[in-house]
């Protein structure tokens, strides 16, 4: 009898064991949890009505709402003469980029309740490589990044007139304003 409920311990105890390895093994990390710690700062909790997003209104709403989050946070944005609102992170040293150089950046693109729809870590080698003003880019990080320098780091708040305009793109829905944040690993 003793034998038979310590048998019956013992089962119980393998299968939920044998369980809890089983649901542990499905679960998988979310790929963007670092990136998301890089992002956390820049991230807003929205609460812009849900009807009137994707709409000229519903973005207005979202960039006003990300810059006075930002200014809550004592966050310093500059803005470029071209309308583009920034933050620098880390400012670089040498020449800005200009048109024709080779750029390399690490990049975080995202919304402001910080969805990543892409970063130069899910491609290759983590960076990135264009030639600045040849390479077809949203006009928005085309103008933002000139103010970067080499090893410079900020966070771009592009209005979609800068990026995927009132269309959108396969994974951009219209009206949607884009956050990056850009490091420039090297210029030449």
């Amino acid at each position: 009898m003793v034998m038979t409920k310590m048998n019956l311990v013992v089962k119980t105890c393998t299968v939920v064991l044998f369980t809890m390895a089983a649901v542990s093994g499905c679960k998988k990390d979310d790929p963007d949890a670092s990136l998301k710690v890089e992002i956390e700062k820049y991230v807003v909790d929205s609460k812009v009505n849900s009807s009137i997003l994707y709409t000229s209104q519903g973005e207005q709403a979202l960039i006003d709402e990300w810059l006075a989050s930002m200014t809550l946070n004592k966050e310093v944005i500059s803005k470029t003469s071209t309308g583009i609102n920034y933050i620098v992170e880390k400012v670089g040293t040498g020449e800005t980029v200009k048109s024709g150089n080779t750029v390399t950046v690490k990049y975080i693109g995202f919304y402001t309740n910080g969805e990543i729809f892409d970063a130069s870590a899910h491609h290759g080698d983590g960076t990135f490589t264009y030639i600045h003003k040849t390479t077809s880019l949203i006009k928005g990080w085309e103008e933002g990044i000139q103010v970067l320098q080499k090893g410079g780091r900020a966070a771009f708040l592009i209005p979609s007139a800068k990026g995927y305009g009132t269309a959108g793109s396969s994974s951009i829905p219209p009206y949607t304003p884009l956050i990056f944040v850009i490091e420039v690993i090297d210029i030449k």
